[in-house]
């Protein structure tokens, strides 16, 4: 179901106020035949119709801006009637549909409806939040009046239910005899699981079972031998619902369907296994090798430690010996050194010393060798000789040749190559061959096969991140090319005009360069002045030094403000926030059954749905709710969890509370909405088992990370699960351009390990400012728009750079980074994977010239950081709200002890989500508890302008996540109706 009014815009911009409310000419004549308050009345009715295709219902509040913009237009100062008669109200209505010459919307008008819907927007897939925009035009556009909500829903329905069955027919009758008879084995049950149950499990780790499993699954979908066609004109957001729909039901319902549904769902199930259960290898290909090296290194730092921990007894020793030595120099060394040290300690000194001296890389590639040759070396093979490995580049071919070498079957293999046998450059690096090649009989060099092998692996690893190997099948690990937009060269102009950059290239290097200059010659003027940026002489060099921040008050007034919500709401129950919430913005609907049809009410299954989301975002478990008073069972719950909670429409939810939140608070508490985010993550513990797990040093401690975006007033709009060894630059563009809310950002503060000089880079290319919080200060340079003979600064020039920006090299490559920018705008690719093609060391002249770019975009940066105080306490103002937002996780996410308690990805993306969820609702329900308050004179009184500044929506001691959970849909929280605030 589609709820207008919980669209209804309430922040409107001047740029907004002007696209939707200008009256023109001929409604200004109309509106002057009346009284200047008729008129506003009937020119709000106007515009409301224009914009909604329906008329104002007598409960919306009505935007004191728009009013205002209104009232300017016909010169009316007065406000609005707090009340429009009925009588009235079809007066104005009756007035708007004969100017606008308004049609009745009948039954003819109703299959237009679903012909329409069927042909133009479900083709498209688009989001459930787009759907609104997309019906009003057609409204507006056929003079119809838009009908009621019900009406409206069962119509969406209704033309959902038939192009589901156009896509069915679609699907299966491209199908063939063979096919679909490989496809009804898949439900045959034996006494362990149906095949299409086995498909279903995600990979179990990276033992040798764990892996034959995943490629036994992966050979099990390969061997139906779905036609490549068969997914032709079918949107990829389709097939995965389509799957989606599949992998909610067992095979005893999926046998029930019929036969050209359950074809149909089948193949969309298997298409999408397929790719994901490649890519799943992929993954595992790349985490076991990883996790060799990183085991290795870690065993032989652990090595050294103990070494040095030694040192103290030999250093004892050695100084004996010297002392010995030193008092009597022309002795005999059995007369001088054996009565202080034996002649067994000698020895063993002798023994430590050899032992020492092979270099770090040598005992690394020792340990690395035997975790492979006793384990993984009967694991990889099994996974390589399942993938087809392909590239694009020529100087990847030989790492294919070696693949195939490693790949080749052979019941005995010799522990040895001969040199000529395999491929050396693009495969091994320098620094291994010595340790790859040994000296045989007679003096001639061979290769080691296992230190081959492993070294082999590691340039795999290292060409997949960087898709200069790709895999056949997959879609993470695709071809390159495939990110890309196809029609770039035809629509160029489309494209630069989509990420708002000009068509020359020339135009927009200058306009940088001139920034930049300008920058720069800000900064170096206002040197002089500037107290807190200094420069200190250390090895050799010049470093900045920047002093800290002075301490801000502390805003005492918050604290009694906290007092006098727990005293107002004392603990009040975390899921009576969620179903409050849910009454207020109507999320709910947003979980739509992954069947076609739903039977239980809508009451009950927004009832259930409450539930289950709270069991999911604290982590206690269904099984737990389920023990509550409220008579819903686990099964009936882990239905609920099954056909109607996915990732879209948990972001459509956190999307539309985040809307929500915005629409009620009001301006002059919270200010206005700012155009500021900030983004971070923080860990959660997970199983080992599981691909996305790994060890984070900083946090001493396995697990995932979840990168949240959330406003400078505590409200987030996106969140993310990534692994730890993810970019957090990528997942920082991620949330700025796909997060969907109304939010509308061009800052965007991180910390240091948030921001790079290809970040930079694409940032800029995307059209919002990068702001960072650097922790290396001391080492940052200012790069130079000019030469130095050209152009020298009277107090920078210790920091900066000798070589200028290559201006003429961004030039050359700009056509090829607004294509790469235009796939992150339109999600062809996701931002980790375009980031990973450029990693240090490479020598690809787009890297170069993003490397420039990023440089520019960065050293304009610093001199409006360094240069300006209030710049770098907005951004750790920023920051610290959203390390205050990572601070009430464990306060939420407080079941199993804060630890994901599963090993599939998908289950993790939907707790983390449905965390998110949780939190954004107490956020909501905290913004109208703390605007009750400060809405009394008295309250407002109190707090001062730094309490203001500081005012966050976060305190949760009021809040009461445990105990029994009893859901009573008829009570409700004692929080009195507000207007939105404009």
């Amino acid at each position: 179901m589609y709820f207008f009014g919980a669209d209804m815009e309430q922040l409107w911009s001047a740029e907004a106020l002007r696209a939707h409310w200008v009256l023109s000419p001929e409604e200004l004549e109309l509106l002057k035949r009346m009284s200047l308050r008729r008129g506003l009345v009937l020119g709000y009715y106007l515009k409301s119709f224009q914009r909604y295709a329906r008329f104002p219902r007598l409960s919306d509040p009505v935007p004191e801006a728009v009013a205002d913009f209104l009232g300017e237009q016909l010169g009316y100062r007065g406000p609005l009637p707090s009340h429009v008669p009925d009588r009235t109200d079809r007066h104005y209505r009756r007035l708007v549909s004969h100017h606008l010459r308004l049609r009745r919307f009948d039954r003819a008008a109703s299959g237009e409806f679903v012909e329409w819907f069927m042909a133009e927007v479900l083709p498209s897939a688009p989001q459930v939040s787009a759907f609104d925009e997309r019906m009003t035009a057609w409204f507006l556009a056929n003079r119809f009046i838009r009908p009621d909500q019900s009406r409206l829903d069962k119509l969406v329905a209704q033309s959902e239910r038939q192009f589901d069955h156009r896509q069915y027919a679609t699907i299966s009758g491209r199908l063939a005899l063979a096919h679909k008879h490989a496809l009804d084995a898949l439900l045959t049950t034996d006494e362990a699981a149906s095949r299409f149950a086995q498909l279903a499990r995600g990979p179990a780790g990276a033992s040798v079972q764990a892996v034959q499993d995943a490629v036994a699954r992966l050979e099990m979908v390969r061997a139906i031998g779905l036609p490549t066609h068969l997914m032709e004109g079918v949107h990829p957001d389709h097939i995965a619902g389509l799957a989606r729909r599949a992998a909610s039901e067992d095979a005893w319902d999926m046998r029930r369907r019929p036969e050209v549904v359950r074809h149909a769902l089948l193949s969309c199930f298997c298409a999408i296994r397929a790719t994901e259960l490649t890519d799943d290898l992929g993954d595992l290909v790349i985490s076991i090798i990883h996790k060799i090296s990183a085991r290795a290194e870690s065993k032989v730092i652990k090595e050294y430690v103990a070494d040095f921990r030694k040192a103290e007894s030999k250093d004892t020793v050695l100084g004996k010996i010297v002392l010995a030595v030193d008092g009597q120099p022309e002795g005999d060394i059995p007369q001088v050194i054996y009565p202080v040290v034996s002649r067994e300690t000698i020895r063993e000194l002798a023994q430590s010393y050899q032992a020492d001296t092979p270099s770090f890389t040598t005992r690394v590639h020792h340990t690395i060798r035997r975790s492979y040759a006793r384990h993984y070396r009967r694991v990889l093979p099994v996974i390589l000789r399942a993938l087809t490995f392909r590239t694009s580049s020529a100087s990847a071919e030989p790492l294919l040749e070696a693949l195939a070498i490693l790949t080749e079957p052979s019941d005995r293999k010799s522990q040895f190559y001969a040199e000529s046998e395999v491929p050396f450059d693009g495969v091994i690096r320098p620094k291994w061959r010595d340790i790859v090649l040994e000296m045989g009989p007679g003096g001639v060099s061979r290769v080691n096969r296992i230190n081959y092998e492993i070294c082999v692996l590691q340039t795999l690893r290292d060409k997949l991140r960087t898709k200069e190997i790709w895999i056949e099948g997959a879609k993470q690990y695709c071809d390159p090319d495939q990110d890309l937009p196809p029609d770039f060269d035809t629509r160029r102009e489309h494209y630069c005009d989509l990420l708002d950059q000009p068509q020359s290239a020339a135009q927009f290097v200058q306009a940088l360069r001139n920034s930049m200059k300008e920058g720069l010659i800000a900064f170096d003027q206002g040197f002089p002045a500037n107290k807190d940026v200094t420069f200190k002489s250390r090895a050799g060099g010049t470093r900045l030094s920047l002093r800290p921040l002075s301490p801000q008050t502390d805003p005492v007034g918050l604290e009694d403000l906290k007092a006098e919500l727990a005293r107002r709401w004392p603990m009040t129950s975390l899921l009576d926030v969620l179903k409050e919430v849910d009454l207020r913005t109507e999320f709910t609907p947003l979980f739509r059954a992954a069947g076609s049809r739903q039977t239980l009410p809508q009451e009950e299954v927004s009832r259930r749905l409450l539930l289950a989301l709270f069991g999911i975002g604290t982590n206690i478990g269904l099984k737990a709710i389920a023990a509550g008073p409220h008579k819903v069972s686990y099964k009936e719950l882990l239905y609920i969890r099954q056909r109607f909670i996915h990732k879209t429409a948990l972001q459509d939810a956190t999307r539309r509370i985040a809307d929500a939140t915005y629409r009620i608070r009001s301006a002059d508490i919270w200010g206005d909405a700012g155009t500021s985010c900030a983004s971070d993550s923080t860990q959660l513990a997970s199983w080992d088992q599981n691909l996305m797990t790994e060890w984070h040093q900083r946090y001493g401690g396995r697990g995932v990370m979840i990168y949240w975006h959330v406003d400078k007033q505590a409200t987030c709009v996106h969140s993310q699960l990534k692994q730890v060894s993810s970019s957090e630059v990528a997942s920082m563009i991620e949330g700025v351009l796909h997060h969907g809310t109304d939010l509308d950002i061009d800052r965007q503060f991180v910390d240091t390990h948030g921001q790079s000089v290809v970040g930079f880079a694409f940032c800029h290319l995307l059209g919002f400012d990068l702001m960072p919080r650097l922790k290396g200060i001391a080492s940052q340079k200012i790069a130079r728009a000019d030469k130095q003979a050209d152009h020298r600064f009277a107090n920078i020039e210790p920091i900066c750079t000798a070589r200028p920006i290559d201006w003429d090299l961004i030039a050359r490559h700009y056509d090829e980074m607004i294509r790469l920018a235009s796939a992150l705008k339109l999600r062809t690719a996701d931002a980790e994977t375009i980031l990973r093609r450029f990693t240090r060391g490479q020598t690809h002249p787009v890297f170069s010239a993003l490397l420039e770019l990023g440089k520019a975009v960065k050293t304009i940066f610093l001199c409006r950081y360094l240069g300006n105080a209030e710049l770098r306490r907005e951004i750790h103002s920023g920051l610290n709200v959203i390390e205050r937002w990572n601070g009430v996780n464990d306060f939420i996410f407080y079941g199993n002890g804060n630890e994901l308690v599963s090993n599939r990805r998908d289950d993790h993306e939907i707790s983390v989500l449905s965390l998110h969820l949780l939190q954004a609702a107490m956020v909501y329900v905290n913004t109208l508890m703390i605007q009750q308050v400060l809405r009394e004179r008295s309250w407002r009184e109190k707090m001062t302008n730094r309490d203001m500044a500081a005012l966050n929506p976060l305190p949760h001691g009021h809040f009461n996540p445990y105990g029994v959970f009893d859901l009573d849909m008829d009570a409700r929280l004692p929080l009195e109706e507000m207007r939105m605030a404009a």
